[in-house]
């Protein structure tokens, strides 16, 4: 059979709903009751038609799951073009009167269908009435059973945006994973060279060669200092790759002890004037770990590491919150950042100091930015120079 261009359309879009030969289900089985009910009908039916046969999604007052299309009566009425299809009298019309549905169980006479037309104008269905005597529905029934129709045709338009939206989400899952593989090798190639010239450097440097005056080893020591940096920088891109990455492990989190113990980590070792952290009774909330870690790993290494030489660095951590998100604020008591800088303090690679006082990659901020983005939350900075900073970030709760 050869299908016109209408046809072709019509059955790729029952692929895109993939509602053929599904099981029944409640939210369609409450509309055919409903559109019975309305009629004082024994029978309504959400059918629709492929190439061979029509389907019954739902079959209110009957067993029938599906006909040969040849003895469908809702095919005429989609291919009518009108906004409903009423005959009160199957047995004294043409086209139907020899119809298995009419002449055997379960005997229709009069039969009233809407065509089921999707958003761009498609008709694959119908909502129909089936009823055992002759029947002429009234305005009112008819609009209702044409509302109710559409009511049909968005859901299905929604399962098949849900479809859309799992298929995009296993894409994206697929993306991140492809990034992340990609991220690991590309670290551990860019690495490989510097720690053999790291290595090297340390052998040289270890060898007593009288040769070198002080002038070779400041160069020696500037050589090395940089390859730290380089690779600190790779580490750094390493990270800030993970941060594009989806992040739906979610889980309940003790946000204070993570904070603690974060804090902790970072300033094991540290001489007098030994860090200070105060972080307030925060509830367990339930989210990402691995981002939650990212967040308050950067924040709290930039409170430690950006501070005036005479300053006992201090962290304060404190929560509130609303109905629908926490709010987190990390506040320090460090050099502060000048206000005509806030505007881009989280755009990556943005550094407002250079290497011989603070080392860094700039990518920390922009990290926060991009996963507390991911996250549906904001962030935010408040500042002044010389007396801290105050970082704002939100989560959904």
């Amino acid at each position: 059979m050869i299908l016109k261009e209408n046809d072709i359309l019509h059955l790729k879009l029952l692929e895109e709903y993939k509602i053929l030969d599904t099981l029944p289900e409640q939210m369609y089985d409450d509309i055919t009751a409903l559109a019975a009910s309305i009629c004082n009908a024994p029978m309504a039916l959400i059918s629709m038609i492929d190439e061979h046969r029509q389907f019954f999604k739902s079959h209110f007052g009957t067993d029938i799951s599906q006909t040969p299309i040849k003895h469908s009566i809702c095919r005429h009425a989609i291919s009518s073009g009108q906004e409903y299809f009423e005959i009160t009298d199957l047995r004294t019309d043409n086209r139907f009167k020899e119809n298995p549905l009419v002449t055997e169980d379960p005997k229709i006479v009069s039969y009233f269908g809407v065509p089921l037309v999707s958003e761009e104008g498609i008709a694959f269905g119908t909502l129909c009435i089936f009823n055992t005597v002759s029947q002429q529905l009234n305005d009112r029934q008819r609009k209702a059973v044409v509302v109710l129709a559409s009511q049909v045709v968005h859901l299905l338009e929604l399962r098949k945006k849900n479809f859309l939206l799992e298929a995009y989400r296993k894409k994206l899952d697929s993306y991140s994973s492809d990034m992340e593989e990609f991220a690991f090798i590309a670290a551990h190639d860019l690495r490989s060279p510097l720690r053999g010239i790291n290595s090297f450097l340390k052998m040289l440097e270890s060898k007593n060669i009288t040769v070198w005056d002080e002038k070779d080893r400041v160069y020696l020591n500037f050589i090395y200092e940089n390859v730290q940096r380089m690779d600190k920088l790779v580490l750094d891109l390493l990270d800030y790759a993970k941060t594009h990455m989806n992040h739906s492990d979610e889980e309940t989190i003790n946000v204070k002890k993570l904070a603690t113990d974060l804090f902790e980590g970072l300033t094991k070792g540290t001489e007098t004037p030994r860090p200070e952290l105060s972080v307030s009774e925060i509830p367990e909330i339930t989210t990402s770990r691995i981002a939650l870690t990212i967040v308050f790993q950067n924040l709290i290494a930039n409170a430690l590491k950006y501070q005036l030489k005479e300053n006992t660095p201090k962290i304060e951590i404190s929560h509130s919150e609303t109905k629908t998100e926490w709010i987190f604020e990390v506040r320090d008591n460090g050099i502060g950042i000048e206000q005509e800088y806030l505007p881009v303090i989280f755009q990556p690679f943005k550094r407002l100091h250079n290497q011989s006082e603070y080392n860094g990659s700039g990518l920390g901020l922009a990290a926060c930015k991009t996963i507390i983005k991911n996250l549906n939350g904001s962030i935010s900075v408040k500042s002044e120079k010389n007396k801290g900073s105050i970082f704002t970030f939100t989560l959904p709760k």
